[in-house]
């Protein structure tokens, strides 16, 4: 790990999760926070001034006529609570709140919504400290005055470069798959977030839209108003709030060096991955989105090894139809051609919940509950209309199947029973199909591990899903920061069942990819490689450096390296065995 330099105060650094790559450098926009949606931004005129005195008190106008209206349609049982409405009137019209946001409009040259909020937290503090308790149990009217009035102001805000400044940092408690995609991803230069892990599914998007981010940031949001500027290390995990010049100077000189090394790597990337031994690795690229395929394909991705196709199902408050499903299908199949492109079925479930109604519904525990490959044959309307579209995509390009947790034979029988009906279905209604569909498992829990001899006789390729079986194995959620240090993917027992499914796969003449977060890193795709992986699928950004380890490294030696870690008994003694021969050639990879 790389520490932040040795002149930023250990006081003013907040240490999580790091997702992805990069540093940013921008001011705090806080969402899903107490006051949310506004942006923090200087008044550069007298006019600009008047237009926010003008803002405020038409915002304290609507919010009273609010309040009246709400009183007067009381239900005349609870009349007798309308002094809540008489004292929050009170609130909006008292000369200490007012003149207050009024002088830090005047004086400070901030916004309404950044002078009202400042306003809120300093006269809060000053309640807070008071020992009566009445007093002490005006506060939440306080702060719901507050809100009220800035809830008001965003109303008439529609300004989209208001809300989000341009190189700006979101910060928030937690965000799922589907708002990140609804972020301006363009205006954003950095996520944030309190909770969530680095292998959740949110991540997982927040990697593929390409934002530097830290997660399980804990205490971040009490320690950030509107605007107060952040540097992110997405790469270390470190948060360095209300940074100083000699910081801000640091690390935008990191920024261009990372960006320079960047340039540098992306340049060579549709050169093959090919050792000095001339040891051939496909390098493919994991998509979530059909927007990021030409992304993917200029970093170098010679297929995609993993399509996700849960987001139609995770945004829609309705299950997509299978004309929906094609058309997405094909234009990803298609646009990869001549590349092989290998599409997941459905993986709901765990933290991935379902927009549309019906199902999953909450379990107590979603990784052990109705997910994935269950899920689809618990639901075989859905899993046959998917199936449909697939096959039906699959006369546009090379297009293979694949099956995600998979845990006995049962399954793919079942599956493979289904494929068959469909493709007569489809043919009989004279519809085109590919001749041949291969049809490939994903290795993601201990079971599939014990049985992969036997499961390898009935797929055409295997891949392992390193994210779901570092979880499983361990007996640890993925997506849980109490246990994030537990989560070890130098582990010995993960490491020997990553060997074993690859030699089955071998024997049986199988090409076994590896698509979990592993295949990405530089440490572990080394060891990946020497295992006898022959296929890494990752997100865009990683291509380019992975292909480029690949061409800097001996064949050879990786199978070596990777021996060597076989025969260590802890985590911390793979990972350094690991990380000594990455900083004897490579150091630019750590």
């Amino acid at each position: 790990m790389i520490l932040p330099p040795p002149f930023v105060p250990d006081s003013s650094v907040l240490r999580g999760s790091g997702v992805g790559q990069g540093v940013a450098i921008g001011p705090v926009h806080l969402i899903n926070a107490s006051i949310v949606r506004y942006q923090r931004y200087k008044l550069t005129s007298p006019e600009m001034v008047e237009k926010e005195l003008r803002r405020l008190h038409q915002a304290r106008e609507r919010t009273a006529a609010k309040i009246n209206s709400a009183r007067e349609v009381l239900p005349e049982e609870l009349k007798s609570q309308g002094g809540i409405f008489e004292a929050h009137l009170l609130l909006l019209y008292d000369p200490i709140l007012i003149n207050t946001t009024e002088n830090k409009i005047i004086e400070d040259k901030i916004n309404a919504e950044a002078a009202i909020t400042s306003s809120v937290r300093r006269i809060a503090t000053v309640m807070s400290g008071i020992e009566d308790p009445y007093i002490k149990s005006r506060l939440n009217d306080v702060e719901m005055v507050g809100q009220a009035l800035v809830d008001s102001m965003q109303e008439h805000t529609t300004d989209d470069s208001v809300l989000f400044q341009e190189g700006c940092v979101v910060v928030c408690r937690d965000i799922s798959p589907s708002e990140v995609t609804s972020l301006p991803i363009k205006r954003i230069a950095a996520l944030i977030c309190e909770q969530g892990s680095q292998t959740s599914h949110t991540s997982i998007v927040i990697q593929a839209m390409g934002i530097p981010a830290v997660v399980g940031a804990t205490g971040i949001l009490s320690r950030l108003e509107q605007g107060d500027s952040v540097i992110v290390d997405a790469r270390e995990g470190h948060i360095i709030l209300s940074p100083d010049q000699d910081a801000v100077k640091f690390y935008q000189g990191r920024l261009r060096s990372e960006e320079s090394f960047k340039v540098e790597i992306v340049r060579s990337s549709h050169l093959p991955a090919r050792t000095l031994d001339d040891h051939k690795i496909d390098v493919f690229g994991n998509v979530e989105l059909v927007e990021e395929l030409p992304a993917i394909m200029s970093y170098g991705a010679e297929g995609i090894g993993l399509y996700r196709t849960e987001y139609l199902y995770l945004t829609s408050k309705r299950f997509p139809s299978e004309e929906e499903l094609f058309e997405v299908y094909r234009r990803v199949v298609a646009s990869a051609a001549p590349r092989p492109v290998i599409i997941r079925t459905l993986d709901l479930g765990a933290d991935k919940i379902l927009a549309a109604s019906g199902t999953p519904q909450a379990q107590q525990n979603q990784a052990l509950g109705l997910r994935a490959i269950r899920y689809c044959l618990k639901n075989l309307d859905i899993f046959r209309t998917q199936l449909r579209a697939i096959l039906r995509a699959s006369a546009f390009g090379q297009l293979r199947l694949m099956l995600p947790m998979i845990s006995s034979l049962e399954e793919i029988w079942k599956t493979k029973r289904l494929l068959a009906e469909t493709t007569e279905e489809l043919r009989l209604e004279g519809k085109t199909v590919a001749e041949k569909l291969p049809l490939g498992i994903m290795v993601e829990v201990p079971a599939a591990v014990v049985l992969v001899e036997e499961l390898a006789r009935e797929a055409d390729f295997l891949s392992i899903g390193t994210n779901d079986l570092i979880q499983y194995t361990l007996a640890l959620d993925r997506t849980n920061p109490d246990v994030t240090d537990l989560y070890q993917p130098y582990h010995p027992s993960i490491l020997r069942m990553i060997k074993t499914v690859i030699d089955a796969g071998r024997a049986r003449g199988l090409s076994v990819s590896v698509c979990g977060d592993m295949a990405a890193s530089p440490k572990s795709a080394t060891i990946l490689v020497g295992f006898g992986a022959d296929m890494l699928s990752m997100p865009s950004a990683s291509i380019p450096v992975i292909k480029r380890l690949m061409r800097m490294s001996s064949y050879s030696d990786m199978v070596n390296l990777s021996n060597e870690v076989l025969d260590v008994n802890t985590s911390e003694a793979s990972l350094a065995l690991i990380e000594s021969h990455l900083r004897g050639r490579f150091r630019e990879f750590l």
